[in-house]
């Protein structure tokens, strides 16, 4: 039985489920997602940092797991990290930016479209900016991620099931190496598709009746 392993990693993943969201005004859930793919982001430039150093996988995983529980340890280690490789201080969340995260996730906050689209805009550099540092200063890194990533999956495989591998670009993508378009750019993008595959399934279904 053929499986397949989607080649992606978290942060792509849930960054375009919050690109969907927006475009489809469920604004609360946008900032979720927003957030959550800059937390999944941290990660992989913690482990790809980690392996750029030397650390071996079982030694990234390792250290990872000791603070995958405590999103403040976890922003720390990515600060240190960072700024011990590249010699200056990443870009995060300014103070205003992490408030209104907080109190949307956890105060019940109902986002207008103006704020989740700033927030995701600052989230969108924030991401865009950090794997293109990475691509070009630790590429071999990222591709040792990558198929760490891949191999961990594939120790859920059952007997007699037959792998087989799934990429494809999203706004926020590590196989996407051209120039980042503008947040707004890439969100009516992102309109603009989920508009044709709805029309696309209208259509499939009203032949199909």
């Amino acid at each position: 039985m053929l499986v397949t392993y989607v080649d992606m990693q978290a942060f792509e993943l849930l960054f375009e489920s919050g690109m969907e969201a927006m475009a489809d005004r469920y604004f609360r859930e946008a900032v979720s997602s927003f957030a959550a793919a800059l937390e999944r982001y941290f990660e992989f430039a913690i482990k790809v940092l980690l392996a750029d150093s030397g650390r071996d996988n079982e030694t990234v995983a390792a250290t990872w797991k000791a603070v995958a529980s405590q999103s403040e340890r976890q922003l720390g280690m990515y600060i240190g990290l960072y700024s011990g490789r590249f010699g200056k201080v990443p870009s995060i969340l300014p103070n205003k930016m992490s408030e209104f995260r907080n109190g949307v996730i956890h105060k019940g906050h109902f986002p207008g479209s103006a704020e989740t689209f700033k927030f995701g805009a600052a989230v969108y550099t924030i991401i865009m900016d950090g794997i293109a540092e990475l691509r070009v200063a630790a590429s071999s890194a990222v591709s040792t991620v990558r198929q760490a990533a891949y191999l961990e999956a594939r120790k859920d495989k059952r007997e007699g099931e037959n792998p087989g591998m799934l990429g494809f670009s999203t706004t926020v993508s590590l196989m996407n190496t051209s120039a980042p378009e503008e947040f707004h750019v890439a969100l009516n993008k992102v309109a603009a598709r989920l508009a044709r595959q709805r029309a696309q399934a209208a259509e499939l279904s009203s032949s199909e009746r």
